[in-house]
């Protein structure tokens, strides 16, 4: 589940489902009230594991019923922000959780009998109150920092009653700091929910493709492409005998992006990396910074909405003098195009599902396909 540490922090770009940001006014009020349980995804977790969880969620969000080509190949999704009240279930150890986040529901299946089935995915900041600390809470091997990404992951039911709706859902909630501090094994929860809410507009999935003339914002986004990133991140190694340090990470990234579909694309690029953690991951000898530069090379999916996408993908190390996780690595997290030519990007490196660090990045875009 360590894949799951992805897209953190900013919660606050998923504003790119929308092409006029200030545009954004709240349409639906919702309450949700979850009950879960939390996963010892690790054997040394298990005493973290104890009562039931809870939470409470109010929603805010819009649908969007403008007539553009993203509204018409997502059906209307909805894009909106929640304040969530999380109990772990334990909180002598892991304390409380609250958490702010942006989200985006897409709608799966619509019937005016039945109701609609979405799919939610949301990512933003979570504060948890207590962490790990060698004198007070040495028992949090779990969560070392009270910031940390957040992503819920959620399947949900609605019926639709005039201006009112009520839902259940299946959600899968995740916390995590992406190994910028450790202790990091996070924390995953699955629960089951209910909401209830008002819309102050009549609800609509029925897309006029008629009513939609040719989209210059949509074609310029999904034509192929090609980039160059700079990236940088932080990373703690797990301390054996020396004490915890925080290592730079430094990278660059070309990247061809080439449209494979309405929504799609596909990656490819070239990584130089230098990762100072590495430099010191057998904690009793340090390696030169040469030793430490890697070269990848990577292929991966894109998936495409307004002024976002979400990205995953594998690597090789075609050069690399230091391997202490193996030659390959993979990589998921989500970019922000803030212009035709600037971008920006969150995501985590990881080594088959084992979070390596966090990456930050900003993009300029050096060509542009027809």
């Amino acid at each position: 589940m360590k894949l799951l540490h992805f897209i953190l922090f900013l919660g606050l770009l998923h504003n790119g489902l929308s092409q006029k940001r200030n545009s954004w006014v709240p349409g639906s009020v919702s309450l949700h009230s979850k009950t879960g349980f939390l996963i010892a995804h690790r054997a040394n977790m298990s005493h973290l594991a104890q009562k039931n969880s809870y939470a409470f969620e109010l929603e805010l969000s819009q649908q969007d019923t403008t007539s553009n080509r993203w509204a018409e190949i997502y059906k209307k999704p909805f894009r909106g922000v929640s304040l969530q009240y999380q109990n772990f279930g334990n909180s002598k150890v892991l304390g409380n959780g609250l958490t702010i986040f942006a989200h985006t529901a897409f709608p799966l299946y619509s019937n005016d009998r039945f109701g609609t089935i979405y799919f939610r995915g949301g990512t933003g900041i979570s504060y948890i109150t207590k962490i790990y600390n060698t004198e007070t809470n040495l028992k949090n091997n779990a969560i070392g920092t009270h910031l940390n990404g957040f992503v819920s992951l959620q399947f949900r039911w609605k019926k639709y009653f005039n201006h009112w709706h009520i839902g259940t859902f299946i959600d899968f909630l995740h916390y995590s700091n992406a190994s910028m501090k450790v202790p990091n094994l996070g924390l995953n929860l699955p629960v089951l929910g209910i909401d209830v809410g008002y819309d102050l507009h009549p609800v609509d999935h029925q897309v006029d493709t008629k009513k939609i003339s040719r989209d210059a914002a949509y074609e310029d986004r999904m034509a192929d492409e090609l980039r160059i990133f700079v990236i940088g991140g932080a990373k703690q190694n797990i301390p054996r005998f020396n004490p915890v340090r925080t290592h730079p990470v430094l990278a660059m990234q070309g990247l061809y992006s080439m449209k494979t579909g309405k929504r799609w694309k596909v990656d490819f690029g070239v990584d130089l990396m230098y990762n100072g953690a590495n430099r010191h991951y057998l904690d009793t000898s340090a390696y030169t910074v040469g030793e430490t530069f890697q070269l990848g090379v990577f292929v991966g999916a894109s998936i495409h909405f307004y002024r976002a996408e979400f990205l995953t993908g594998i690597g090789v190390y075609a050069w690399s003098p230091l391997k202490p996780f193996g030659w390959v690595y993979n990589r998921l997290g989500f970019r922000y195009h803030f212009t035709p030519h600037i971008s920006g990007m969150v995501g985590i490196k990881a080594h088959l599902g084992i979070a390596d660090y966090l990456e930050f990045g900003i993009a300029y875009r050096l060509w542009r396909g027809k």
